[in-house]
């Protein structure tokens, strides 16, 4: 059976704030959106969304999904942006912590 997709999907990901995870490669504990503090209460994933191996250009290309629900009861999908700690890189070729983002709403 095919992952679940949100009812609402937003033409651009929004950025969100995760200040930690409880391991590196898991979904976060809390996230900030739209200036209001999110306590994630249950979580299924990750599911890893990649590009084709072949089409790389250097650019961070992986994406880790989370369905997370709040402890209000909303759903959201979100993802981290790059594999954590290494694809992305700064001009030092030092590891650069990864972006999350909200990409959708479950109703």
């Amino acid at each position: 059976e095919p992952p679940l997709r949100p009812l609402r999907l937003f033409e651009r990901p929004e950025p969100i704030k995760v200040p930690f995870a409880s391991v590196p490669d898991g979904p976060p504990h809390q996230f900030t959106w739209r200036r209001a503090l999110h306590a994630v209460v249950r979580v299924e994933g990750p599911e890893r969304i990649a590009m084709e191996w072949w089409k790389q250009d250097g650019a961070a290309l992986t994406r880790d999904y989370f369905r997370v629900e709040d402890a209000e009861g909303q759903r959201f999908w979100i993802f981290r942006d790059g594999l954590y700690e290494s694809e992305l890189r700064d001009e030092e070729d030092k590891p650069v912590p990864a972006n999350w983002y909200v990409h959708g709403l479950f109703a």
